[in-house]
């Protein structure tokens, strides 16, 4: 019997797994998930939370109610991967060897990197603590000037901080608190997004809600004090909230296994989605260095092409199948719209999707159900 290892209980790998787990029914092949975590959570709604008065716990699903029976899950940590003998060390103490590996740790953020671990006046929407601040420090906001701005890249979601600009313009236009802020949102690029065309309508969004925009703003360092920004040109904005994306990095397993890069990416093949050093590990998901964006569209996608290769491989036959960088996300723009961004790596977003509607917004907010309903069961 095969073993299959999936290392990481996120949507990626709890996907992959159940997906793997039905394929597999006539195979003889073993399913294991590694995670610690006993929920999943939401994550897409993050931007959206402060801004709602729904509890938390609407976010999140025991992952024990979304694994399929003939998935073996065990609920520890990985601490060490040896690729040359196929094992494992787990935090419980126990060695586990596997056939192959999927590797889908995600990414870790590394507050601690930039001094400024989330409080009152700095705050972020990556994770459930984080969102929790931000929540708690809106609701006591009357006025002032809020910075938005990413601390490094990559990082999960690249629309993120801009759909979060324009949830909280319609906020504080609710609020009746738009007349006295200011918001600034600070880029290192020279224009709003990665891409072009969708950069050149979020500048006119920006343009029109009387949203601040600075171009060439690499981050440096924050002094909670002073309530001051600082970037490596040289620039100093002061703020009374700072927004931040913290910085991302791979999980501290893959770089202590010596699979990834300095900032512990997985050096993954882009169509294969193999290691690019280990014919039997695979890898998806945020923790990866493909490139294109750290979103669940691309483990979606990406983890279909996986388990195709995958169940070639038990079949005894070679893994065809390649992965392109399809990806879509809504980049939404309020409450209730959005537009649709669909690309791959060779070709940049349709030009059809490049228009809020409230149709995209209508579809945004049906990929919550879609999620725990169809997608993280590998349904789709």
């Amino acid at each position: 019997m095969k073993n299959i290892v999936i290392l990481g209980g996120g949507f990626s790998g709890i996907a992959t797994a159940n997906h793997l787990a039905r394929k597999t029914k006539k195979l003889d092949a073993r399913i294991i998930l590694i995670e610690p975590k006993e929920v999943n959570v939401y994550e897409p709604d993050f931007i959206f939370w402060p801004f709602k008065n729904k509890p938390f716990s609407t976010l999140i699903k025991p992952i024990d109610k979304l694994l399929g029976r003939r998935i073996n899950w065990i609920r520890t940590e990985a601490t060490k991967i040896d690729p040359n003998k196929k094992k494992l060390s787990l935090k419980n103490g126990d060695e586990l060897s596997y056939d192959f590996l999927v590797l889908a740790t995600g990414a870790r953020m590394a507050e601690e990197q930039i001094r400024a671990v989330c409080g009152d006046n700095v705050c972020h929407f990556y994770t459930p603590e984080g969102v929790k601040k931000l929540k708690a420090t809106l609701q006591k906001f009357n006025g002032g000037t809020i910075v938005i701005t990413p601390t490094t890249v990559p990082y999960k979601c690249p629309p993120a901080p801009i759909e979060f600009t324009f949830l909280l313009d319609k906020y504080l236009r609710k609020k009746k608190l738009r007349d006295k802020t200011t918001i600034k949102f600070l880029y290192p690029l020279s224009r709003a997004f990665t891409m072009a065309e969708p950069a050149k309508k979020v500048e006119k969004l920006f343009e029109q809600r009387d949203i601040e925009f600075t171009s060439f703003f690499n981050f440096d360092n924050v002094d909670k004090e002073k309530n001051t920004v600082y970037s490596l040109e040289g620039e100093e904005i002061e703020y009374t909230g700072l927004v931040i994306v913290p910085p991302h990095v791979g999980q501290d397993v893959i770089i202590e296994s010596g699979l990834g890069d300095k900032e512990g990416w997985i050096k993954t093949d882009r169509y294969t989605l193999k290691h690019k050093d280990y014919n039997d590990i695979y890898a998806l998901g945020d923790g990866t260095d493909l490139p294109v964006s750290k979103s669940g569209a691309v483990a979606h996608f990406s983890s279909n092409i996986l388990v195709k290769n995958l169940l070639s491989e038990l079949k005894g036959k070679e893994p065809k199948t390649k992965y392109k960088g399809l990806t879509i996300c809504f980049l939404v723009t309020s409450f209730n719209k959005s537009m649709l961004l669909v690309f791959d790596y060779a070709h940049p977003p349709r030009a059809f999707g490049l228009h809020s509607t409230f149709l995209y917004g209508f579809f945004k907010k049906m990929f919550k159900f879609m999620y725990f309903k169809l997608l993280i069961k590998g349904y789709l």
